[in-house]
C-alpha cells in the first residue's frame, strides 16, 4: 500500500535523500520530551484549517490532551472543502499569518511551493530540540504516499494529514436479501453482489432504481463543483484514461484527456444519471452522503474519509451494518484508483512554526493517528491499517485495496486551473450543452495551452 510503486515515486534529490538520512540523529543524546520542546512556547495559541468533516473533528477532540502538556491552545476552524481552500488562498496572499499551519489538499503543494507560500519542513526535523527521536517518517509513513501528496521538487514541505481514495459504497442488505437475489438473476442471467465491473455496476443501479419507492440506484455528484471532477476522474482511470500521460503528479505532459478511453468513461459516466435523483445535477458530496445516510440509495462512489459518517456513527446514519464497501469496479485500465490526500503544511507568514510543528508531529504519532482512523480519519501510518481494531471496521479491507493500486493525480501549479476547466466542460456536458467529444476537446486544448510546450495534444481535437 504506497510501497515502492513506479507510478508513485517522486525523483528525490540526492542532497535531499542525505539530508534525511540524517534526520534521526537529533534528540539522540538525551530524553526528548514533547513538556520539554514545548515550554518555550507555553501560553501561544496556534490555528488551524481544514474541511468539516470526521478526521478533522476527530483531531479536534484529540488537542485537549496536546494543550494539557503543553500550554499550547489550538483553535481549529472547519469548513467546506471549497470554502477552506479560498480562506486559505486569502492568508497566504496577504501574508497576515492568520494559520499557522493548514491542512490542504495535495494537488495545490506545486502552486504553494512556486509562489514561496510554504516551509519546507527540514529545518523542524533536524532540530535537536523539536524532533522527537521517536518520530521516524522516513520509516513510519507510506513512503510514496507521503513524497507523492506533500513533496515538491526533491523537497518535503509536510506530512499527510488523510490518505484518500474512493471506492464503491453499497447496500449489502439490498444486495443480499433473497427475494432481490432471485429477481436479480431471472433479470439479468447472473448473481447479484458488489459490482466488479461497469456492466454489473450499471446493472444493479438499474435493477434497484425505484424512485416511487424513494430508492434510487445511484446518485452522481453532477453540480458544478469540484466533487464532479472527482468522481469522474474513478471512471476516467478505470476505463484506461488519464489527463496527461505522465508517471508522477509532480511531472508535466502529453494532454490525452479527450482520449478515447476519457470519451468512452464519460460517455458512460453520464448514463448513470438515468438511475440518479432528479436532481442530481445539483450535487456534490455532503448531498450524495445524506442520501446514503438516509438509505435512499443503493450504491454510489464516494471518499473513504467520510466511510464512518454512514457505515459505524448511529446518530446520524440509519443503515449502519447494512453497508458494504469495495474497490471501484474494474473497467479497461484495470484495478485502479486515485491517489488523493489533505496534507500538513506550515505557511511562510505562520507567526508560531514551532510550535505548529511540534502539534503535527504529535498528531502523527501512531496512538494519535490509531485514535483519529478509528473515528473517521484516513491514516498513512501501516502500523496503524494493521492494527487489530482498524481491520474490524467494515471499511478497512476496500481502503487498504484501494490504495494499493492508487494513481496520483496533477500537484504542478496549474492542477487547480486543470479542474476549473475540466468542471466546466463535464457540467456542460451533463446539462446537455455538449457531446462528451466536444467538452473533451475543448478541455483538452485549454489544458494543452494552459501548460505550454511540456503539453502537447496528443489526440485530434475537431
Amino acid at each position: 500500500m504506497f510501497g515502492d510503486s513506479s507510478r508513485l515515486r517522486m525523483l528525490i534529490t540526492a542532497p535531499a535523500l542525505a539530508a534525511f538520512a540524517t534526520l534521526g540523529i537529533a534528540g539522540q543524546a538525551g530524553a526528548w520530551t514533547l513538556e520539554e520542546a514545548a515550554a518555550p512556547y507555553k501560553g501561544t495559541t496556534i490555528r488551524t484549517i481544514g474541511e468539516a468533516l470526521p478526521p478533522l473533528e476527530a483531531m479536534k477532540k484529540l488537542a485537549p490532551e496536546f494543550e494539557k502538556r503543553t500550554g499550547i491552545t489550538v483553535e481549529i476552524e472547519m469548513y467546506e472543502a471549497s470554502e477552506t481552500a479560498s480562506k486559505v488562498m486569502l492568508d497566504l496572499n496577504s501574508k497576515r499569518g492568520r494559520y499557522d499551519f493548514i491542512l490542504q489538499q495535495h494537488r495545490n503543494v506545486g502552486k504553494f511551493v512556486t509562489n514561496g507560500h510554504v516551509e519546507p519542513i527540514e529545518q523542524f526535523m533536524t532540530s535537536a530540540t523539536l524532533r522527537d527521536p521517536e518520530f521516524k517518517p522516513e520509516e513510519q509513513l507510506y513512503q510514496g504516499l507521503w513524497k507523492e501528496i506533500s513533496w515538491y521538487g526533491g523537497k518535503a514541505y509536510g506530512f499527510p494529514f488523510t490518505a484518500l481514495t474512493m471506492y464503491a459504497w453499497y447496500r449489502s442488505d439490498l444486495l443480499t436479501d433473497a427475494k432481490e437475489m432471485d429477481g436479480f438473476k431471472a433479470k439479468y442471467g447472473y448473481d447479484l453482489g458488489p459490482a466488479q465491473d461497469w456492466k454489473q455496476y450499471r446493472d444493479i443501479a438499474e435493477w434497484f432504481n425505484r424512485p416511487d419507492q424513494g430508492l434510487y440506484g445511484t446518485a452522481l455528484q453532477g453540480k458544478r463543483h469540484e466533487a464532479l471532477w472527482y468522481e469522474w476522474l474513478n471512471f476516467l482511470y478505470s476505463f484506461g484514461g488519464d489527463m496527461l500521460e505522465v508517471k508522477s503528479g509532480s511531472e508535466c505532459g502529453p494532454v490525452i484527456v479527450n482520449s478515447p478511453q476519457a470519451i468512452a468513461a464519460t460517455e458512460y459516466y453520464k448514463s448513470l444519471m438515468a438511475f440518479s435523483p432528479p436532481d442530481t445535477l445539483n450535487y456534490f458530496w455532503d448531498d450524495v452522503m445524506a442520501l446514503m445516510q438516509q438509505g435512499k440509495v443503493a450504491e454510489l462512489i464516494m471518499w473513504n474519509d467520510a466511510t464512518y459518517a454512514v457505515a459505524v456513527d448511529e446518530n446520524v446514519s440509519t443503515v449502519v451494518g447494512k453497508m458494504g464497501f469495495d474497490i471501484v469496479p474494474q473497467g479497461e485500465g484495470g484495478k485502479v484508483a486515485q491517489v488523493e490526500g489533505w496534507s500538513y503544511l506550515i505557511p511562510m507568514a505562520s507567526k508560531n512554526k514551532e510550535a505548529a510543528y511540534l502539534f503535527i508531529q504529535w498528531m502523527l504519532e501512531y496512538e494519535q493517528q490509531l485514535n483519529q482512523h478509528l473515528n473517521g480519519g484516513a491514516s498513512a501510518r501501516p502500523d496503524v491499517y494493521a492494527s487489530a481494531e482498524v481491520q474490524k471496521l467494515p471499511y478497512a479491507k476496500a481502503s487498504m485495496a484501494s490504495n494499493e493500486v492508487a494513481k496520483p493525480k496533477p500537484t504542478i501549479p496549474q492542477a487547480s486551473e486543470m479542474t476549473d476547466i475540466l468542471v466546466r466542460e463535464l457540467s456542460s456536458y451533463l446539462a446537455g450543452e455538449k457531446e462528451a467529444k466536444a467538452a473533451l476537446d475543448e478541455s483538452a486544448k485549454e489544458i494543452s495551452a494552459l501548460l505550454g510546450a511540456c503539453a502537447p495534444m496528443k489526440y485530434p481535437v475537431q
